[in-house]
């Protein structure tokens, strides 16, 4: 592919050649990983306001239930990962009746950490499916100013995945059919989300309260 036509092979003009891609539908099951995006979420949470874990996980499911399910227990490992590296906090909250709570909120460290994460757009497609919503969630309610910058950063980043899943795709393999059959799919793939991406930029960039 040369790179002076990059953008445009990828933007195209022909619709009816894409797969049916949707990265709403996307429900992530697996327990959370160092770094995963489970940790950003409950801080992006945080940021807006300290509350319990159950609030917590209630908020999680409320805001980003289409992207990925967290268990009670799961979530409570991730709370504890960020107090381990200091990204929250807790103290004990005495209801006016019954046992007290423990109220989680954002350190200093854990809102730097959060908008690094935030900011940066991803760079394989794995991430954009598991991660590139929650940016976009998060930037909406938090920094709509954001949004159009992360956007044209990660209309770049495709480009180097591209780049990236071609020049494998190219490497020798003993079943050279179903090599080339993949290799198409994925390129499919990143240019149907290109096209959505492009086509939606200005509206996901729309403030939420204005859009609403």
């Amino acid at each position: 592919m040369q790179q002076k036509s990059k953008r445009q092979l990828l933007a195209g003009e022909s619709r009816g050649s894409c797969v049916d891609y949707s990265i709403m539908e996307y429900r992530e099951m697996r327990p959370p990983l160092r770094g995963f995006p489970v940790e950003f979420a409950a801080l992006g949470f945080l940021i807006e306001e300290p509350m319990h874990g159950y609030a917590l996980r209630a908020r999680i499911e409320d805001g980003l239930g289409p992207l990925w399910q967290v268990a009670s227990s799961q979530l409570y490992q991730v709370l504890h990962r960020l107090e381990e590296q200091q990204c929250v906090s807790k103290s004990d909250e005495a209801p006016s009746s019954g046992p007290s709570k423990k109220i989680y909120r954002a350190t200093e460290e854990g809102v730097k950490a959060f908008w690094e994460w935030a900011q940066e757009p991803v760079d394989t497609m794995r991430n954009v499916r598991v991660e590139f919503a929650a940016k976009l969630y998060f930037l909406r309610r938090l920094k709509p100013s954001a949004v159009s910058t992360l956007i044209d950063r990660q209309l770049g980043a495709l480009e180097a995945i591209e780049d990236r899943v071609t020049s494998e795709g190219r490497k020798s393999s003993d079943d050279p059919v179903l090599n080339e059959a993949w290799l198409k799919f994925q390129q499919a793939t990143i240019t149907c989300f290109y096209r959505w991406l492009s086509a939606h930029r200005t509206r996901l960039s729309m403030p939420k309260e204005i859009e609403e």
